[in-house]
């Protein structure tokens, strides 16, 4: 796999999952653009890798976010693969009862409303490439099942649903998947036991993958159900029983 003269951005690229992949991907050949509200992780990022190019700005903001349009199409002229990685996880998430309504409406506005001002903003510019690919950074813990709970997991299922809009959306021209990154080690899971090298391997695979598969969900190189096979069984025995 090979990403030569690629152009990528990469949202939330300063650290964790989003910094693995923008590393990965430099490995593979690609130019990478990291977009980070974190100024001096930013800088540290560079420090570490002097060919990662990196900006700051907050990638749920729309005037953040022309500002990096302008940064891609003044420079490269073209955006061949967007991330949207960008993401927050804030403490007692859990508890819709005692948050404050401004942790609800942030987390909803970073980790859904970004990816979608992301896509909107830079399609001209992924249009323009010869193959643009968008992936969204989704989640295990935003599959529709029972145990589903807290804000988070309310925003990643939400983004998988907006991934699906998408790909319906740009079907035929622009590939819009999800990955679930698995519960890795990062910023906001420091315990976790995952590796987030593997998420970046599977940022890797899923852009290098046929143009048709689009609207999937992935983990670990595969295509997963967006909700448990019993759940899958109970909508389709409903939808059996009314049409009768």
């Amino acid at each position: 796999m090979t990403l030569d003269q690629r152009h990528v951005l990469v949202t939330g690229g300063s650290r964790g999952i989003g910094f693995e992949i923008c590393k990965r991907f430099l490995s593979e050949g690609a130019e990478v653009l990291a977009v980070s509200r974190d100024a001096e992780k930013l800088a540290a990022a560079h420090s570490s890798f002097p060919d990662l190019q990196v900006l700051s700005g907050d990638m749920s903001v729309a005037t953040d976010i022309d500002r990096a349009v302008s940064w891609v199409r003044e420079r490269w002229g073209r955006l061949d693969i967007l991330v949207n990685n960008a993401g927050i996880l804030p403490a007692g998430e859990r508890d819709l009862v005692e948050q404050g309504d401004e942790v609800f409406d942030e987390v909803i506005h970073v980790n859904l409303a970004g990816p979608n001002l992301c896509t909107k903003r830079f399609l001209p510019l992924l249009e323009a490439s010869n193959d643009p690919r968008i992936v969204n950074l989704g989640s295990t813990s935003g599959i529709m099942a029972q145990s589903l709970s807290g804000v988070y997991a309310v925003s990643k299922a939400a983004l998988h649903a907006l991934t699906i809009a998408w790909s319906n959306q740009l079907a035929g021209h622009i590939p819009v998947n999800a990955m679930s990154p698995g519960w890795v080690r990062t910023d906001m899971s420091p315990n976790a036991p995952g590796d987030p090298h593997d998420s970046a391997a599977t940022a890797l695979w899923l852009v290098n993958q046929p143009r048709t598969l689009t609207g999937r969900f992935i983990r670990d190189n595969a295509a997963v159900g967006w909700m448990p096979l019993e759940i899958v069984e109970q909508v389709a025995e409903q939808n059996r029983q009314v049409n009768r």
